[in-house]
């Protein structure tokens, strides 16, 4: 596991209690290193959305504690915010949460370097999920993916 992720799952660790007691979840969290401009992303959801004032108080105490635990040496701007309407599908449970919802999907791999493929989500387990596309059932494994979003054009 490199620094990046490490960083990634230091953040996870420390920042999901805080969200709990919030009554809130961690969607994703991305640490995106830079020469001037670093970026510590941190997305937070519940059922029915988040607020503004969801993202600012939670903003406000995971500063203080990475702060405290001093876990970033170097300077960041630090993003507190809902993955929105059309949020990246990065983890196998962001795929379980979207069950029935539109997903646009771009493959890598043997099944063709940058087909896309858009389709309701139907199933997903721990080694891929399945798109009801308009030519029918696509089964896709994860690792056959390049990358994947919520969408919310007509099918």
């Amino acid at each position: 596991m490199g620094a990046k992720e490490d960083i990634e799952k230091r953040v996870i660790e420390l920042v999901e209690p805080v969200l709990e007691e919030e009554g809130l979840e961690l969607y994703d969290v991305e640490w995106k290193p830079g020469g001037k401009q670093s970026y510590l992303r941190v997305y937070i959801d519940r059922e029915g959305g988040v607020t503004l004032g969801d993202c600012e108080k939670v903003s406000l105490q995971i500063s203080d504690l990475l702060d405290v635990e001093d876990l970033i040496t170097t300077r960041y701007f630090l993003e507190v915010s809902s993955p929105g309407l059309t949020r990246e599908l990065r983890e196998k449970n962001h795929y379980r949460k979207s069950l029935g919802s539109l997903a646009k999907v771009v493959l890598k791999g043997e099944r063709g370097k940058g087909r896309t493929l858009l389709g309701t989500l139907v199933t997903a387990d721990e080694e891929g999920f399945t798109l009801m596309t308009k030519e029918g059932e696509v089964r896709v494994a994860y690792e056959e993916v390049a990358r994947a979003r919520l969408d919310f054009e007509d099918l």
